[in-house]
């Protein structure tokens, strides 16, 4: 897989289909990889987390862009994504692939219910799935050792952890070393929308790159604050950075010294 050098991230740059076979490939020679999926939010998060940022570039991260802001930041800077490999996209790719070839996934995370409701219907899709694994994101810290524990003794080669930025990704960096599960992905709110609870955008919508845009109508007030007030902050950083030069939007770190550069 080839990289795009984004705000000091190593992005693979990759069609969604070459990224599932790979997933899949490495998941079954026991390959780890911890994944994460970085949109415009993510880049403004990592902008005032050093923790956070620092989880990104751990090793063993693969990294994919997602969505339109990642998309018209790669034009920017002139080395452009094949593709947008997100995690929702990436998801019933994934299904597919790994029943062809014996794969087994384990889901983490979402309410109560939403989980087993998305493992339901990607069953029904893709009848040989084997889905080891699935318990909601409601637990607490004495009861996550046991959980750690289920999840090794299911023998599932990919965990797909639904917590939200940054949390899932500070979940997954502090336990990756007690699983034994080889690919471990961040994958936000994939299960609301595999389970029926979140409708995604028509398809239509999705090429325009307005997604966005049409989760923010759907949820107003949750999302307020990372569209209406993070989009325009990420383009400023963006811009801000490529009038710096082309080379420091792709290679200089969104922190120096704790302190944020915009």
């Amino acid at each position: 897989m080839s990289q795009v050098s984004l705000f000091g991230l190593q992005i693979q740059n990759v069609k969604l289909t070459e990224a599932s076979s790979c997933i899949i490939y490495d998941a079954k020679l026991d390959v780890r990889h911890k994944i994460y999926f970085i949109n415009a939010h993510c880049i403004n998060t990592a902008a005032k987390n050093v923790q956070y940022q620092s989880v990104l570039h751990e090793k063993g991260v693969l990294l994919f862009a997602d969505g339109i802001g990642m998309r018209l930041a790669s034009k920017v800077a002139d080395c452009q994504f094949i593709d947008n490999v997100n995690g929702t996209d990436l998801f019933p790719v994934l299904c597919q692939d790994a029943a062809k070839t014996g794969v087994t996934l384990a889901l983490l995370g979402a309410r109560p219910g939403i989980a087993q409701r998305c493992a339901d219907n990607m069953r029904k899709q893709f009848p040989d799935l084997n889905i080891v694994f699935i318990h909601d994101g409601y637990f607490n810290a004495e009861s996550e050792s046991e959980i750690i524990k289920h999840i090794n003794d299911s023998n599932a080669h990919i965990l797909f952890v639904a917590m939200g930025v940054p949390m899932q990704e500070f979940w997954i960096d502090r336990n990756a070393e007690k699983l034994n599960v080889p690919i471990i992905l961040g994958v936000g709110a994939l299960f609301d929308f595999y389970s029926g609870a979140v409708p995604r955008a028509p398809i239509q919508i999705r090429k325009l790159g307005l997604e966005w845009l049409f989760r923010l109508i759907l949820e107003p007030r949750r999302l307020f604050v990372r569209y209406v007030l993070g989009n325009p902050v990420f383009i400023m950083r963006m811009l801000w950075r490529r009038l710096r030069g082309q080379k420091f939007l792709q290679e200089a770190p969104l922190i120096n010294d704790g302190k944020e550069k915009l």
